[in-house]
């Protein structure tokens, strides 16, 4: 019998130490779970961006800000393709709180998808699909509650400082 010895101190309210014997295969399976158990969060961990743009016009260019789950805001500028130059940081709470009122809105108004010539937009982005709201077109006021998010939203990142990101 391959018996392995472990000692183990528990401070409670003073210094006991307990004695637990392990198997090596009780100890190997133990490692085993462990580990697994470690990298299950990261399988299913679906990494989601909230973006807020305005833009259009003649010269057709928008401003994007990229926020992710953690509190990374991102500005970037362009016409088709986006370039992420600069960066900022909110809390933690406060970007899951903006990520919440966004999904409960692009879902409270699925179809709502009516760009003018300057346009604004909402959207969620996980890696399966991109939903949003866009609206700017003058026959098609956007509702209260979207309005109110985006500029609740446009208020904290113009507070931001945001700082140069060097180019990859």
């Amino acid at each position: 019998m391959d018996y392995i010895p472990f000692l183990w101190d528990v401070f409670f309210r003073k210094n006991v130490g307990y004695l637990i014997v392990f198997t090596s295969g009780t100890m190997k399976f133990l490692l085993f779970i462990s580990f697994t158990l470690a990298g299950i969060p990261a399988l299913f961990a679906q990494e989601k961006t909230l973006l807020i743009s305005n833009g259009g016009g003649i010269a057709g260019t928008s401003t994007v800000y990229k926020i992710d789950r953690d509190g990374t805001v991102k500005k970037g500028k362009g016409t088709v393709e986006v370039t992420y130059d600069e960066r900022a940081t909110i809390k933690k709470c406060t970007a899951r709180k903006y990520f919440r009122r966004a999904d409960a809105l692009i879902r409270a108004y699925p179809e709502f998808n009516h760009p003018g010539n300057l346009y604004s937009s909402i959207a969620v982005i996980d890696p399966e699909h991109e939903t949003k709201i866009v609206w700017g077109a003058a026959d098609h006021p956007v509702p209260d509650d979207v309005k109110k998010l985006f500029q609740k939203i446009n208020d904290k990142l113009k507070h931001l400082t945001f700082t140069s990101e060097p180019r990859k």
